[in-house]
């Protein structure tokens, strides 16, 4: 049912952005080790964003440093998605690729400058060694 959802929030989304005359994102499809030279060469870039999408169950488990999170199945995620920079670059992850994959769909309607996709997420990720951090107690 959340997964209805959320495709629901998906299409709404879809319907907005495409009403708003948008000429379309770049979208990338990258592998985690491309995510990560790309979040090395853009440590100190203010306009460099790492999105986490995943639930915050999952992200305070470990997710990459860095990361802002915005939960895919939060009733909140498209109006949260929608009010984000558009003039700003992100890298989108998920822990497999599943959710970031579906919101590309959408991302490609809007008026994004640049986005990229961890196309297959954490997993591959730690596959590859690279580390996340838990987060902090509040």
């Amino acid at each position: 049912m959340t997964h209805k959802i959320t495709w629901l929030f998906l299409c709404l989304l879809l319907l907005v952005s495409s009403n708003s005359m948008a000429t379309g994102a770049s979208v990338e499809n990258i592998s985690a080790r491309t995510s990560a030279a790309l979040i090395e060469k853009n440590q100190s870039n203010p306009d460099f964003i790492i999105l986490d999408i995943r639930t915050p169950g999952e992200f305070s488990a470990g997710h990459i440093d860095g990361a802002r999170m915005i939960d895919f199945y939060a009733k909140s995620f498209a109006q949260e998605f929608r009010s984000l920079d558009r003039n700003k670059t992100y890298l989108v992850y998920c822990r497999s690729g599943n959710r970031s994959g579906q919101l590309m769909q959408a991302v490609n309607k809007m008026d994004f400058k640049k986005v990229y996709n961890m196309k297959s997420g954490l997993v591959d990720w730690v596959g590859q060694g690279f580390k996340l951090i838990p987060s902090q107690p509040e």
